[in-house]
């Protein structure tokens, strides 16, 4: 899933680039976040596929888990505050969000590898 949206998110840099009416430091600021929000998809993606028994045995893992979680949920949370609601963002981040945040508390709980975060 996580593929996905860094996926996603290049092709929405082009979207960026190609609006029109906005301020130009308002594109920029928007460019420069979706840049760090790919980035940071790729990054939980790639330690998600490569990185389990890091991810689910040691303290920066479990970091890492707990921060992809929060991440996630409170995407999923500004469906209701920032943007216009859309099901399907909302749904998908709350999945991806909860199963980080299982697989984190199976791991803080010692089932660190039988459980193994979406990747």
């Amino acid at each position: 899933m996580n593929l996905a949206f860094a996926l996603f998110h290049l092709a929405l840099f082009r979207g960026i680039q190609a609006a029109s009416g906005l301020a130009p430091a308002a594109k920029g600021l928007m460019l420069a976040f979706n840049v760090a929000g790919t980035l940071f998809i790729a990054f939980f993606a790639l330690s998600s596929l490569l990185l389990r028994d890091e991810l689910l045995n040691t303290r920066l893992g479990k970091a890492t888990l707990a921060l992809t979680a929060t991440i996630y949920l409170s995407r999923a949370s500004e469906e209701f505050f920032l943007f216009r609601f859309t099901p399907l963002i909302f749904a998908a981040c709350a999945v991806v969000g909860v199963l980080y945040a299982a697989v984190l508390v199976m791991a803080m709980a010692g089932g660190g590898a039988a459980a193994e975060p979406a990747g």
